[in-house]
Order: structure tokens, then sequence, then C-alpha cells
């Protein structure tokens, strides 16, 4: 009598990531910049699912760079029973919203000018606590 002796499908299980880096191009906007990281992003999944059967999870982040700031624009992690079912990027993707201002294309407002206030004498805790109005006050 033999003993068949087969692995479950899952010990084939094959996650694979991936990041890369976008660097921004001299007058290219933040717009432009979003839609080519979604492209890397969207070609990654779909050749990675593609090219090998064992793979079960994507993930990838895409970083961008600008004037020498890097920062995460989106994130994306698929199963592949997920892609199958709806294989739309914006489905299975984190964008990172800060990402524009911290790039620089969005130059932050400027601080809104305060009326200064009178200035607040210092608390003095000896002669708050030397007052003729304490109980226990003796002269």
């Amino acid at each position: 009598m033999a003993l068949n002796m087969a692995l479950p499908s899952s010990a084939w299980a094959e996650p694979r990531q991936e990041a890369f880096v976008l660097s921004a191009q001299g007058s290219q906007n933040f717009e432009a910049l979003m839609q080519q990281a979604e492209s890397i992003a969207l070609e990654f999944i779909e050749q990675s699912f593609a090219e090998s059967p064992s793979v079960t999870e994507v993930s990838v982040m895409i970083v961008g760079e600008y004037n020498g700031q890097e920062v995460p624009l989106l994130s994306s992690r698929v199963s592949r029973s997920s892609w199958q079912a709806e294989p739309r990027l914006h489905a299975w993707t984190q964008y990172f919203g800060s990402a524009e201002i911290l790039l620089g294309f969005i130059k932050p407002q400027q601080p809104i000018a305060t009326a200064s206030a009178a200035p607040v004498p210092a608390f003095d805790p000896v002669g708050a606590s030397m007052t003729d109005r304490e109980p226990n006050f003796y002269e």
C-alpha cells in the first residue's frame, strides 16, 4: 500500500512584492506623475499574475521623487482571486493624499498673521500663596 503525500497548494503559494521610485520630470505636474505611478502598478500586478501561476498575492509600492524629496504615492496589495473578481487598480490601492504637498507640487499657504494679545503676567507661586485672604495667614 503506497502512501500519497501530496502537499497542499498553499505550500507553493508565492507572494510577490516590489517597490519602484518614480522621478518627476522637470515640468511634469503631479497628476501626470500619479498617472504614471498607476500605470506602473497596474502593469506590475498584471504581469506578476500572468507570468507565474504560483504567485498568489502581489504588493507594489510606488514612491515619487521630486526636487530631492522621496514620498510614497500609492501602495497596492491584492490576491490573485480578488484581482480575478475585480481587476481594477483603485479597488486595491491606498493613495497617500499628502504626497502632492510633501513633494513640493503645492506650496503650503502662508500662516495667517494673528493680532498680538496683551502679555499675560507670569504666575508667581510664592506671591499667590502669601495673601491675606488665606485662612491661615498671620501677620
